[in-house]
C-alpha cells in the first residue's frame, strides 16, 4: 500500500497542505526573519551543530532558515561514509523563556518533501505552539535533496503513470510486470549505490542523529500518516528518547501487506459512496450520474480505456490511470470534493482537463513536465520495509481486491508488482511495535479516513505501551487540519506533556 505505479498513496503531502487553508480559516504564520549562525544549535560532543542560513529556493522554501545535516549513508554500518540530510525550519517566535526546542514534523508518503511542506504545515499551526517551537521539516534519504532517488526520466516517468493501473486480461498484465521491471531496473542503474540505505528504520535512525545535532535532549515529532510509522519506529526504536510524539492518520504496523491492501481498499470504497452520496442528494453538485453512480462512473473508466477524453491545452489524453487516480486523489479530504465533483461533470461531457489536473498533483507532475522523485522514493522504501507478495499471490487476492473495492481495489493490490520483482531484498518485517519505556504517545484516528483506516489507528494505539487513542469523527486523511478541538488537544500535550482523556472524541470543523 504505497505510490508505486497501480498503488495508491498512503498519504500525498501536497493535497493535505492544499486543504489546510481551507479548514484553518487561511490563517497564516510566516517563518521569523533569517537569523546568524549566533543562533546554532549546540550539539554533544561527536555531532556537528547544525548551521543556519536563509532558504535560497533551491535549498528549500523562501523566507524560512535552511541547512544540512550530515548523517550515516548506513545507519548499521558508519564506515560507509556519510549523506548530507536538507532541512529547514520555521524559528520559535517566543521569547527565550517560553521556547521548548525543536518539534519535527513529516508529512508522509513515504517520499514527501519535509523541507517542502514545512510552509504549509506551520501555516495551520496556532501562534501558541509556533511562540514554543522551532518547527523542523526534514528530506529523509533518498527524498527530495537528500541523496535523492532516481529512476527513469521525466518521458519514462510519464509513460510508466500512464499505463492501465488494473489489467483484465493476461496480455495487459504481462505489460504491467514489463513495465514493473523496466521501473526497477531504472532504480537500480540510477540509484543502486543509495536503495539498500532507504527504509523507514535507516531514516529513524538518521532523525536521532538530526535530534543531536538540533540540540535537544529528547525529540517532539508530530508525523501524519506514513510519518506515523517513522515516528512509531523511531519510538521502538529509541522509546527513552521521545519528549512527546503526535501520529495522525495511523497506519498500523502489525497488518500483512495483502490485508493492508483490502482495508485500504474498503475505505477508499467507502468514502466514494459517502461522496457520491452527498454528491447526488445535493442540488448543487454539478455531476449528474443518474440512478446508477457506481455503474456510471464504471462506465467512464471502461470507455476511457477505448476512446481516451481530450484535455485542453495539450496533446496529451485521459486513458484510465488519469481517470482513476484523477478521481481518488480529490477524495482524501473532504474540502477537495467539490474539485471531483466538477471534474467528474465534465469528464461525463468529453472533457478530461480536470482529470488530467488531479492526475498530475498525485503523480508529482510540475507544469514543465518533470516530476518530483516521490513515486521512485515510495516504491524504494515500500520494498525495504516488509517482504512482498509474489506475482502469483497477487493473482490469486485479485477476487478480495475486487470484491473490497470493484473501482480501487485490483488497482492498489497491482502496485505490489513493483515489488514483488524488486532487485534489493526486503528488511523490514511485520509486527506490532510496543515502544517500551517511552512517555505517552497520542495516536489521532478519523473514523472515516480513507486512506488509513481508523481501526489502524485503534490498533497502533492498543500496541503502544503507552499509545494515547484521541479521535475524530468524520471523513477525510488526518485529523489535524481538519478539527479545531483535535489541534487544541494535540498542541496542548506537546507543550505540556499532558495527554488528553482516554477515549477523547472530537468533531470535524
Amino acid at each position: 500500500m504505497d505510490r508505486r505505479l497501480g498503488s495508491i498513496a498512503i498519504l500525498a503531502g501536497a493535497l493535505l497542505l492544499a486543504s489546510v487553508t481551507a479548514s484553518c480559516g487561511g490563517t497564516s504564520h510566516p517563518a521569523s526573519p533569517p537569523s546568524s549562525s549566533s543562533t546554532d544549535a549546540v550539539a554533544p560532543a561527536g555531532v556537528a551543530a547544525v548551521h543556519w542560513v536563509a532558504c535560497n529556493g533551491p535549498s528549500g522554501p523562501a523566507g524560512f532558515q535552511c541547512a544540512t545535516v550530515m548523517v550515516p549513508r548506513d545507519p548499521k554500518d558508519p564506515k560507509l561514509g556519510t549523506i548530507g540530510m536538507a532541512i529547514d525550519r520555521s524559528r520559535a517566535t517566543g521569547s527565550a523563556g517560553q521556547r521548548i526546542g525543536s518539534l519535527l514534523i513529516n508529512p508522509g508518503g513515504p517520499g514527501e518533501s519535509g523541507v517542502d511542506a514545512l510552509p504549509g504545515i506551520v501555516s495551520g499551526m496556532p501562534k501558541d505552539l509556533l511562540q514554543r517551537f522551532d518547527v523542523v521539516g526534514f528530506d529523509p534519504p533518498g527524498v527530495g535533496r537528500t541523496a535523492p532517488i532516481t529512476c527513469l526520466n521525466s518521458a519514462g516517468l510519464a509513460a510508466y503513470f500512464d499505463a492501465d493501473p488494473a489489467p483484465t486480461t493476461a496480455a495487459g498484465i504481462a505489460t504491467l510486470v514489463s513495465e514493473a521491471r523496466a521501473f526497477d531496473q531504472g532504480c537500480e542503474e540510477h540509484s543502486g549505490a543509495e536503495l539498500p540505505y532507504v527504509s523507514t528504520v535507516d531514516a529513524a535512525m538518521d532523525m536521532d542523529v538530526l535530534r543531536q545535532a538540533l540540540g535537544d535532549a529528547k525529540l517532539s515529532y508530530l508525523g501524519f500518516s506514513y510519518g506515523t510509522f517513522l515516528g512509531a519506529t523511531y519510538a521502538e526504536l529509541f522509546p527513552t528518547h521521545v519528549r512527546a510524539m503526535v501520529l495522525d492518520g495511523a497506519l498500523d504496523p502489525a497488518v500483512p501487506v495483502l490485508t493492508e491492501i483490502e482495508e485500504q481498499s474498503a475505505g477508499l470504497e467507502r468514502q466514494l459512496h459517502q461522496f457520491i452520496s452527498a454528491c447526488t442528494s445535493s442540488r448543487s453538485c454539478p455531476w449528474k450520474p443518474g440512478p446508477d453512480p457506481e455503474q456510471t462512473l464504471e462506465a467512464l473508466f471502461a470507455r476511457s480505456s477505448v476512446h481516451p477524453l481530450r484535455a485542453e491545452g495539450t496533446t496529451r489524453t485521459v486513458g484510465p490511470a488519469e481517470v482513476v487516480y484523477g478521481t481518488l486523489w480529490p477524495l482524501y479530504f473532504t474540502s477537495t470534493w467539490p474539485d471531483l465533483e466538477t471534474a467528474l461533470a465534465d469528464a461525463s461531457a468529453g472533457d478530461g482537463t480536470d482529470l488530467l489536473q488531479e492526475f498530475d498533483s498525485y503523480t508529482g507532475r510540475n507544469s514543465n513536465g518533470s516530476y518530483s522523485n516521490l513515486f521512485e522514493v515510495n516504491a524504494a522504501v515500500d520494498c525495504l520495509d516488509q517482504p512482498a507478495p509474489t506475482l502469483a499471490q497477487i493473482q490469486d487476492a485479485v477476487p478480495a481486491a475486487l470484491a473490497a473495492s470493484p473501482f480501487f481495489g485490483p488497482t492498489d493490490l497491482y502496485g505490489e508488482v513493483g515489488c514483488a520483482v524488486w532487485p534489493v531484498p526486503a528488511t523490514g518485517t511485520v509486527g506490532p511495535i510496543h515502544a517500551v519505556g517511552s512517555p505517552p504517545i497520542v495516536v489521532v484516528g478519523s473514523t472515516g479516513d480513507p486512506v488509513t483506516p481508523y481501526s489502524w489507528a485503534q490498533s497502533l494505539a492498543s500496541q503502544l505501551q503507552h499509545g494515547v487513542l484521541l479521535t475524530r469523527v468524520g471523513d477525510g486523511h488526518t485529523a489535524y487540519f481538519a478539527s479545531s478541538c483535535i489541534r487544541a488537544d494535540v498542541d496542548a500535550y506537546l507543550i505540556t506533556l499532558v495527554p488528553p482523556a482516554a477515549g477523547t472524541r472530537c468533531d470535524s470543523d
